[in-house]
């Protein structure tokens, strides 16, 4: 009696670990749904944002920083550095100038030097020629007051230059930008020796960039000057972006042989930063019919599929919610998503988040 007593809990416990809900062995994932989109054919891009313009701003003097300007952020004092807005004109950094005010105030003594002996040879000229005119001393002694007179001049012109000279030096100190924009790179610090040509700062006029891609002479006809390009950034899925192609390489790149594409784009709220990847389809001008569009994400790579796609799709099967695997062939991207050209219909449920631990026909359950 005992021992049946034992078979008939074992039988129930047994029922009840089969009778559990399928839900509870399901795998949790996140869906998507199989829309429509109308759309224009064309070639897609990648492409690099560049600044309009882009400054390397080098010392012509040499010596100790100084002074670097500072700007208040996060509610302390800080110097210049990326990211900082800079107008045209407005000081970068400044070299120790006591050894070019000495220049200068030496070069100053010598312009008056230089004149007292104009002077004094201007007299001794003028009092020679007098001389000469009444055979007074000979010609000899005239050419030589003559001659002096015009080395005199010659030296006052010389001291002037040097001036001139030493009071560019001393305004060189002063690194300035030489354009508005943004500073892209700071290379300094107080207290650096610079010499003549070190590069402190980068300095770029980003109110405007240049969006550079290269394409194969067949597109060529598609990317004329003038012609408005709309494109895209990861960064900001929601924003489209138009700018006009104003640069076509009149040659190909030797080793790819292909074409260099500038498209000038308006950047006034700075949105678009250096070195940004767009993405961009080159308008062939031909409408396509409505086409599937799903997540990027839903796509997964099977070897045992043909082709290499499939997506998951969620269907019903006897009252349990399964992810079945499909084939898909799919086409191009748009954006964060990607257009199926065959395998999908619109209002298909597929798996967007969790395919990696899926396998086909495999219990779900959609989360949000």
């Amino acid at each position: 009696m005992l021992r049946f007593t034992f078979l008939l809990l074992f039988l129930h416990i047994l029922v009840a670990c089969h009778s559990e809900p399928p839900e509870k062995h399901s795998v949790p994932v996140q869906a998507a749904i199989a829309r429509k989109e109308t759309g224009f054919e064309g070639y897609p891009y990648s492409a690099v944002v560049n600044p309009y313009t882009q400054v390397d701003v080098a010392f012509r003097t040499e010596g100790y920083i100084d002074e670097i300007p500072t700007r208040r952020a996060l509610g302390e004092v800080r110097i210049l550095q990326g990211g900082d807005q800079v107008i045209q004109g407005e000081p970068l950094a400044i070299v120790n100038d006591e050894q070019y005010r000495d220049k200068v105030i030496e070069a100053a003594a010598n312009v008056s030097k230089a004149e007292a002996a104009r002077r004094k040879a201007d007299l001794d000229y003028k009092r020679a020629s007098a001389l000469f005119a009444t055979a007074s001393i000979t010609a000899p002694d005239y050419d030589a007051a003559r001659e002096e007179y015009e080395v005199s001049q010659a030296s006052v012109v010389g001291a002037k230059a040097r001036l001139d000279t030493a009071r560019e030096d001393l305004n060189d100190t002063v690194l300035r930008s030489p354009l508005t924009g943004i500073i892209l790179q700071r290379n300094i610090e107080v207290g650096t020796l610079v010499h003549r040509d070190t590069v402190g700062f980068v300095v770029a006029d980003t109110s405007r960039v240049k969006v550079v891609f290269n394409v194969p002479d067949v597109v060529l006809g598609y990317t004329k000057l003038g012609s408005v390009v709309a494109m895209r950034t990861e960064s900001l899925p929601r924003k489209v972006f138009t700018g006009q192609v104003t640069e076509v390489s009149p040659e190909a790149e030797e080793r790819t042989r292909v074409f260099t594409i500038t498209v000038t784009v308006p950047n006034p709220d700075a949105l678009l930063k250096t070195g940004l990847v767009m993405s961009l389809v080159l308008d062939r001008g031909q409408v396509t019919p409505n086409r599937v569009v799903i997540p990027l994400s839903c796509l997964v790579t099977q070897s045992s599929v043909a082709e290499g796609f499939a997506v998951f799709v969620l269907e019903i099967e006897q009252e349990v919610l399964r992810a079945k695997l499909r084939r898909v062939i799919p086409g191009p991207v748009i954006g964060n998503s990607i257009v199926i050209l065959h395998g999908l219909s619109v209002g298909d449920r597929v798996v967007s988040n969790g395919s990696a631990q899926l396998q086909d026909g495999q219990a779900v359950r959609v989360v949000p």
